[in-house]
Formats: C-alpha cells, structure tokens, sequence
C-alpha cells in the first residue's frame, strides 16, 4: 500500500483534464542537491552547496532554468533561493515559506523566454523599444506553478567566528502544477 501511495506521489496526479500535478516531498542537506524528474521531461531541483536555488529544467532546456525567466525581480531577491543572502539569514530565508513561483512549461518557449530576458538583464545593448516588448512577452508565457513549503529546517553556524549561520538540512514539499496537453 505504501509504495503505491508512494508512486502516485512521484508519478504524477491529474488534476481534471486540463491540468498536471504532481507532489514532491524530499530533504536535501547541506552540500548536496536533489533533482527528481516529473510530467514530460522536467526535472525539479535544488541546485547549489550552501545555498540551493529552486529550479525546473526540462530535456529540452539543455539544463537551463525555466523559474528564473518568470519571476522578477531578477535581481536584489531572494525568493529563488533557500539560505542567506540577499540581505537575509539562513533562518529568515527558511522562514520565507510557502514560495509560490512560475515556470515556462512549453519546450518552444524556452529559448525565446531567455533571449527576452537576456535583454531585459543587460537593456544597454538594445533599443528602448526592444527591451520593452521583451518585458511585457516575458509577463505573457503561458505558466505553470510552483509551491515550495518549507517543512523544517536545521541550521548550523560556521565560517570560524561563528557568526555565519547555513541550513544544514531541509524538509521540504513541492507542488507543482502545469496545464495539460489536451
């Protein structure tokens, strides 16, 4: 019983006809990642040693981020990442929970929505006219969601003074949501 409850975790649940979803549950510690595939070719993960940032990638992205091109600000914010930085501790940033996010779900979008946010990042080089049609397309792929809840956390201190604190370990769900193919 329990492993089939478990599958139907990781397999994916339909959510009606016209949407996917599907539950991930997993802890990751400190210096480790964690990345579990899901519906068609995506893989979520926690990606970084000290700091995870939340990413989805698809086999079509070639292992580019499909959160990041979706969700500003996208620079000056912590919302993509679990641990300090950004002007927050460790315990502030595990605190920031749940994370509700986007991503791009359709593999034709991918890199259009980078080249719109290559442009947006570094306007300098590109018309003004440019850079605000790239703004407002990136407000217009169609989205999935993401909702990261932190379920628990373990912190430690270390950096020799004893005042830097990382999360050493951490609970999470993730649940994630994409329209469906039909």
């Amino acid at each position: 019983m329990g492993a089939v409850i478990w599958s139907l975790v990781f397999a994916g649940v339909s959510v009606g006809q016209d949407a996917s979803q599907v539950v991930i549950e997993g802890t990751v510690k400190r210096g480790d990642e964690f990345a579990q595939d899901f519906g068609p070719g995506f893989t979520f993960r926690l990606r970084g040693r000290d700091v995870w940032a939340i990413v989805v990638t698809h086999a079509a992205s070639r292992d580019r981020d499909l959160v990041y091109p979706v969700n500003p600000p996208y620079r000056f914010s912590n919302r993509l990442y679990i641990g300090p930085g950004y002007g927050e501790s460790a315990r502030e940033s595990a605190r920031n929970t749940p994370r509700e996010l986007a991503f791009l779900y359709r593999p034709d979008d991918f890199a259009a929505a980078w080249d719109d946010l290559d442009r947006v990042l570094w306007p300098y080089g590109h018309a003004e006219a440019e850079v605000a049609r790239a703004t407002s397309e990136l407000a217009r792929f169609p989205t999935g969601t993401l909702k990261l809840e932190i379920l628990s956390a373990e912190f430690v201190a270390d950096g020799g003074d004893g005042r830097q604190e990382w999360v050493n370990a951490l609970r999470f769900r993730a649940t994630i949501s994409w329209p469906g193919t039909s």
